[in-house]
């Protein structure tokens, strides 16, 4: 039986076993971050499915991979910039040795079925964070950002993946623009959020919360989140919260920044405007959902974020957001009713009149959670498998065919189409399902034969 035939028929059977999955990601960790917890809720939704999850990691914490087979790959410190493709070229090859029936890559690592891009891409953040032609040249010079723009480079050739599968339109958006590949072969899957954990009802318990940490009931809270504070703009929401200060006299305001990074300017900032002592900073927590209830706005300003997980779990949590243009989640934000998107992360003055405009006027938690368009763990799931299944059984199809013997359907499409870009497109398309070790100017000098 074909593999998606029977990929569909065991799962509406619910039979074990059922489909084994081989899962590259560098980290199986859920304390990690909100791409790692994405991994781990991942695997356990097709667990919980009966598939048979093997994960491909350097490093996993065993209560997340209960019930799973591990394989660890090793990712040497001392190997600096080049640990990114020691790892990507071992964990491939370790993937294949499983003999899976399908394997995702949720990490820069290669071959596989499907690629997912939840870590975004390199290229765009580099454009952010040096802005200027000059200082993006001198950034090069650190082997860092030349090996992962070189490895970035690698998981778009022909041959590596069948597909792909983003959380944003954006990201999509800058694959096609800047990789060349082919829109078609990109799937834009949102990110799903664990409802039964982060709901409106995380509101109802906003008092107690509070109070255990010296807040009054009455007071308004703007809250921060993140694991890597100058990416994710803390300085800039620490510059916009003084500036809403300079204005909102209404309601004693907070700013609470709850994870891991360097607040050493943040704070600094805080002091030079007599703030400090309206600041409370707390490490990463398993209970975010109890802040994101306990907040009245959640912000943030970030650098470069493929879709960030934090800002569809607030807003499942009921709580308005401000976040950047440059970040994919901004896809859930509904202008005026559920947040704002700042089209500069770095203008004091937007940010403040867009975070009085929430401070001054709540919204009703239900309707923030109900027009943001979000998708549960389990629909999310559903959706990247069934990529997953289609990417493996059109790349074992092409497979079959030696030496890349075209169909007479391939061949009536490339009759049919019309320009080069139409003819390239086709061709991209046929050499990245296959996996086949030959050049495109080959293939269309097959065809035109």
């Amino acid at each position: 039986m074909a593999f998606a035939a029977q990929a569909a028929c065991r799962f509406r059977r619910r039979r074990e076993p059922e489909v084994h999955i081989a899962l590259v990601r560098t980290e199986f960790d859920a304390a990690r971050g909100g791409a790692e917890r994405y991994a781990v809720n991942l695997a356990r939704a097709w667990q919980a499915q009966g598939h048979r999850i093997t994960v491909v990691c350097a490093r996993h914490d065993e209560r997340d991979a209960a019930g799973m087979d591990v394989v660890k790959v090793s990712r040497p410190k001392i190997l600096g910039p080049f640990k990114h493709a020691w790892f990507a070229a071992r964990a491939g090859r370790a993937a294949a040795g499983v003999k899976a029936d399908a394997t995702i890559c949720l990490a820069r690592a290669w071959p596989g079925d499907v690629l997912r891009l939840g870590d975004g891409l390199h290229r765009p953040w580099m454009a952010m964070r040096y802005p200027d032609l000059a200082s993006r040249k001198r950034a090069l010079l650190n082997p860092r950002h030349s090996q992962l723009l070189k490895l970035e480079r690698e998981l778009f050739l022909p041959g590596h993946f069948s597909r792909y599968v983003a959380n944003s339109a954006m990201v999509k958006r800058q694959v096609v623009h800047m990789y060349g590949v082919d829109p078609e072969r990109i799937h834009v899957i949102p990110n799903g959020v664990d409802q039964a954990r982060f709901t409106p009802a995380a509101r109802a318990a906003s008092t107690e919360h509070r109070a255990r940490h010296g807040i009054a009931a009455g007071d308004k809270v703007v809250l921060f989140s993140g694991m890597d504070f100058r990416r994710k703009g803390l300085l800039a929401a620490v510059r916009g919260f003084v500036s809403v200060n300079q204005t909102y006299r209404e309601n004693p305001l907070w700013f609470v920044c709850v994870g891991r990074g360097d607040e050493t300017e943040a704070r600094a900032e805080l002091q030079r405007a007599g703030l400090l002592d309206r600041a409370r900073f707390y490490g990463a927590t398993p209970e975010i959902e109890k802040w994101y209830g306990a907040a009245d706005l959640f912000v943030l300003p970030t650098m470069y974020d493929p879709s960030a997980n934090a800002v569809t779990e607030a807003l499942a949590c009921g709580t308005p957001v401000l976040t950047s243009q440059e970040n994919g989640a901004r896809q859930h934000i509904v202008e005026g009713e559920n947040g704002r998107t700042l089209h500069d992360r770095e203008s004091v003055s937007e940010f403040a009149q867009a975070a009085l405009e929430f401070l001054r006027k709540p919204r009703d938690g239900a309707k923030v959670a109900g027009v943001s368009n979000l998708s549960s763990t389990a629909q999310n799931a559903a959706a990247v498998l069934e990529v997953l299944v289609r990417a493996q059984s059109e790349r074992a199809t092409l497979k079959r065919a030696p030496g890349f013997a075209f169909s007479e359907e391939q061949k009536a499409q490339w009759r049919r189409a019309s320009g080069r870009a139409a003819k390239l497109r086709l061709l991209r398309g046929w050499l990245w399902a296959s996996g086949a070790d030959v050049s495109l100017h080959e293939l269309a000098r097959r065809l035109e034969v």
